[in-house]
């Protein structure tokens, strides 16, 4: 059951408390703090690293949006934890470009997610991913829309 459902740990009613304000460098994404919120990252030419909690199973949901145009530096979303080999992604990311081509990015084995600001996304504001600990050592790509440049590649890896 997620904490979603039951209200436990995420029970909030005003804005501020939907939304998480994500700072640059690295970060350690905690249930309590983290999920069933919208975890916004405003930063332009800072790189990222959010290290999701290992997958249970939990129902916990965790969204990210870019709200400016990022410069510099990436933005990495990291399902590997030290020991284990199985945590992974599944599911399908768009990525679009100025020149309104699709490709669609698909994992069913991968544990890192890299916007590289060029080919794998992040380089607009609006950038979005929505992933949830469905079972255990499993992220689901609920929803994911990138915006590239150049020739689009997968940031799917690990």
């Amino acid at each position: 059951m997620s904490r979603l459902s039951t209200g436990i740990a995420n029970d909030v009613t005003t804005l501020e408390d939907r939304v998480v304000t994500i700072a640059a460098g690295t970060t350690q994404l905690d249930p309590a703090k983290h999920a069933n919120r919208l975890l916004e990252i405003g930063h332009a030419a800072a790189a990222v690293t959010l290290n999701l909690p290992y997958a249970t199973g939990s129902g916990d949901i965790y969204e990210f949006l870019s709200t400016v145009a990022r410069t510099s530096g990436s933005l990495i979303i990291n399902a590997r934890h030290p020991g284990t080999t199985t945590n992974k992604f599944v599911g399908t990311v768009k990525n679009y470009t100025s020149a309104s081509i699709v490709a669609t990015f698909s994992s069913t084995t991968n544990d890192i997610i890299t916007l590289n600001i060029t080919t794998t996304g992040g380089q607009r504001a609006g950038d979005y991913i929505k992933l949830q600990d469905v079972a255990v050592a499993t992220w689901r790509v609920v929803e994911a829309h990138l915006y590239s440049s150049g020739a689009q590649a997968t940031p799917f890896s690990g």
